[in-house]
This record gives C-alpha cells, structure tokens and sequence, in this order.
C-alpha cells in the first residue's frame, strides 16, 4: 500500500463526510422552530415559528405524532428521507428502526445504510467493513484496503477495496458482494473509490469510478473497464441523481492553488459549471441543489446551499461566532440535517434547515466532544 495515497484519501474522505444514523427514543424534546439571520438568497419568507413535540426519527421518516398544541410543520414524505443519524451509539434510519452499536460514535470512521436495511459501519483503526442485519442482531464482515467505503446516491450500493486491492460490491437485496474488473494500478499503489452507480451488478449493470489518489482516471464493471478520456483532470465527489452530471474537484492550477469545485457532464465532456469558492459538492436527492463546504480541523467551513449554477441559495453558516457546523446532510430535496457544536461550550444542536434558511432544532443543548477532536452526531454517507 502507497502510504501517501492513504493519508490523502483519509484526509479526502474526512473533509467532507457527512452523514450517519442516530436514535433519539432517549433524546424527545421540544423542537422549536427559530429563524436565524443568515445570507439566503431563497425568495419566501418562513412563517411564524411553532413549537412542536418531537423525536428525530419521526422527523426524518415524515411521521410526526401529536397529542396536542398546535400544527406542527408539514412533515417529510417517507420516501424521500435520505439520511440515518448516529448519536450516543444508536443509528436511527429513515425507515423508523433504530440499531444499536458497539463502538462509540467517535470511533466510527464511516456509518451508511442501504435500502434493504442493512446499517454499514467502518470504525477508526478496523480493518473491516460490518454489515449489520436489518435486525441488527447479526452481521457480516468484509475486510478493506483503506479502511474505506462509498455508498451510491440512491443508498443501493456500497463499494469498497478489499486487501488485495480488488473493488467489491455489494447491492441491496443481495447476500454477497460482486468483484469488478481489476484497474491497473498507478504510481505502485491500489485505485481509491470515488463513486459508485447502477443496479445488478453481477451482469455488468453496476459502474465504479476509481481514482489514483489524485484524479478520477478509470470506470469499472464486473464485465470490465474503460480508462476515463477527459478534457481536463478532476476528481468526482458526486454523481446526480440521474448520472448526467458529476459534481468534482477540478486540479490546482497557476490561479488556484488548491482547485476549484465544478459540474461536469460526462456524455458532452463539458465543464458546465465552475466556483472557486465551493468544495466537496453534495447533490440532493432531486438533483436540483448541492450542498458545499471546505473541511477544516474536523468542522465545516463556509457551508452552504448552491443551486446548479454554483450560486449560493442558503448559507449554512451559525450566527454565532463560537458555534461551528460539524456534519451536514440532505435529508430530502428540500431539508439539510445540520449538527453543530458551540466551540466554549461543548453543547451540540441537531437542526434541520430549509432552503430559505428557517430552522427546526431537533435536539439540544446537549454536551458532546470537542467539535475538532470528532462528532456527537454522525451521519450517513
């Protein structure tokens, strides 16, 4: 293994993680709904906040139950929750259910799930990718290369490198995973996964792009794979809904030292559209936005809501100076799930957030960690 290609692909996948189920039976609160000042550029204005009682499950699945007080707001629809969320060892998935884990959540590197139910986990220092059952009373486990795994947009696969240095699949609704053809390696060490895509992956159906731990240079199958033929070099974060086009890191050049962040449409071969002052773009669900934000010391610098033009909608920074955005995720095309941490006082808040900037707190005030050292809330790739 190349050394230098693991710690740059850590560090990749540290910047801009972003998601993992968490149980909330034991956290029920009053969710409160407060409109921060934040620069939204979205045109409606948010009604008057209500108070509502609520659990976060509830609120990721749509189902809000209520004895009294008044309307709450409208809920999500089922099928369109998108993230699980980790916190005090529990993943609460959109679904309802909530699985128990062992590790603590500042030991779990990466936490996914897919749409069969199945909960996929990767703790810090493990060499093994867990596979927990639906009841979460077994699981199975893979060994991986870089102690790393990437799950498709649509949560119905998860890839990953074994030590060998072959990419495994495995697809919801299948028992195992299937191997790609084998890439060629570069500079002497194994590829890295940027993303994967498809469906029945045993006939060729499900794709790989793989990197070389600087740019996205191949496509892979199980029937066999094509090296990536682009104008410009740039590593992909992100595949649209639909796959037409990939959002992606485009290289450092004489002008931009660190790169800049770009919408690419692999079937013209065209950059169409360009920020320099955006990083590790994230589509939501309908495709229509991208979150973005630069990783920094564990936290997330400038976040924000861009539309397809690479133009702020919402920005997601906190208003108060010592409040700083630990992990963010799309919840739906409409919501991001938000967890930050006051930096003096250690307290956490889990909020959801619309695209014109009005906030539904979930839970909080609650101690957790020093927000550089790692996460109280994780969320799902």
């Amino acid at each position: 293994m190349n050394e230098e290609t693991f710690v740059r692909e850590l560090e990749r996948h540290a910047d801009h993680v972003h998601g993992a189920p968490l149980s909330f039976d034991d956290v029920r609160g009053r969710a409160r709904s407060i409109q921060r000042r934040r620069r939204a550029t979205a045109a409606a204005a948010v009604a008057a906040a209500v108070a509502v009682v609520a659990a976060v499950p509830a609120v990721l699945s749509g189902s809000l139950d209520r004895a009294d007080g008044p309307d709450p707001a409208p809920p999500v629809p089922v099928p369109s929750a998108h993230t699980a969320v980790l916190h005090d060892q529990v993943v609460d998935l959109p679904d309802g259910r909530a699985v128990h884990l062992d590790p603590p959540p500042d030991e779990i590197m990466q936490l996914g799930f897919l749409t069969d139910g199945r909960v996929l986990t990767v703790t810090n220092g493990g060499r093994d990718l867990r596979v927990i059952s639906t009841t979460g009373s077994a699981e199975s486990k893979y060994p991986v290369l870089y102690n790393l795994f990437t799950v498709s947009a649509d949560d119905r696969l998860v890839a990953w490198l074994d030590p060998s240095g072959q990419v495994q699949v495995l697809e919801a609704g299948h028992a195992d995973p299937v191997q790609m053809a084998e890439v060629p390696t570069t500079y002497g060490a194994p590829p890295t996964i940027d993303a994967v895509t498809g469906s029945d992956c045993a006939n060729g159906g499900c794709t790989v792009l793989v990197a070389d731990g600087a740019s996205t240079f191949a496509a892979t199958t199980s029937d066999g794979y094509e090296n990536l033929r682009t104008k410009r070099e740039f590593r992909v974060n992100d595949i649209s809904p639909d796959g037409r086009l990939w959002a992606v890191h485009l290289m450092p050049d004489a002008d931009h030292e660190l790169g800049c962040a770009g919408l690419y449409d692999p079937e013209a071969d065209t950059l169409v559209a360009r920020s320099c002052t955006a990083d590790n773009l994230q589509f939501a669900p309908d495709g229509q936005h991208l979150l973005s934000a630069f990783g920094e010391n564990n936290v997330m610098v400038d976040p924000a809501v861009l539309d397809l033009h690479l133009k702020t909608v919402t920005d997601l920074s906190p208003a108060a100076r010592s409040t700083v955005v630990s992990r963010m995720a799309w919840v739906d095309p409409t919501h991001v799930l938000v967890g930050t941490a006051d930096v003096r006082t250690r307290d956490w808040v889990l909020e959801r957030i619309d695209l014109s900037g009005h906030e539904e707190v979930l839970a909080g005030q609650s101690p957790g960690p020093d927000p550089e050292r790692g996460p109280a809330y994780v969320f799902s790739d």
